[in-house]
Order: C-alpha cells, then structure tokens, then sequence
C-alpha cells in the first residue's frame, strides 16, 4: 500500500490570492499577534518578526516569553497596529 497522504487535512483554511502580497508586511522588527487559527496554544500570542522563512509562505517569528524563535505559515500571523518597532 504506497497511497501518498494529503499534504494538508485541514479544509476550513482559507486561501490567499497571493502571499508574497501578504508578507511584504512581514519584515524583521514588525509586532505581530498569532491568529486564533493557528489554535488554543499560540492563538493570541504576540511576538515580532525575525525574518522570512525557508519558503515564500513562512516567516521565523520569536513569541513573547519564548526561549526560541518558531516558523509560522504566514496565514497565522497579523501584523498588530501601529509602527514598525
């Protein structure tokens, strides 16, 4: 049985038109808020932007009271009001 996996279960994601759209925001020093999808552990958490990611649709974000920095698809990070820090 060599049945190749979906890459992605989840369905109630949504699409973007263009990502590279979307994270021209997503530069080193920008405050950022996880969204609510990216589920009951980071939800809601707030960090700012390292830089990008392996891939065009990543972006390394360190969290508030995070040891370590993580790499988030950017569809879970908005970027929070206000100047860049």
């Amino acid at each position: 049985m060599n049945e190749a996996m979906p890459r992605s279960t989840n369905r109630n994601l949504s699409r973007w038109g263009d990502p590279a759209v979307v994270k021209e925001g997503l530069v080193g020093g920008r405050r950022i808020v996880v969204a609510a999808t990216a589920g009951p552990r980071l939800g809601g958490k707030k960090g700012f932007v390292l830089g990008p990611g392996a891939t065009a649709n990543q972006v390394r974000v360190l969290l508030d009271g995070s040891k370590g920095p993580i790499t988030l698809h950017i569809r879970y990070v908005d970027l929070l009001k206000g100047p860049p820090a």
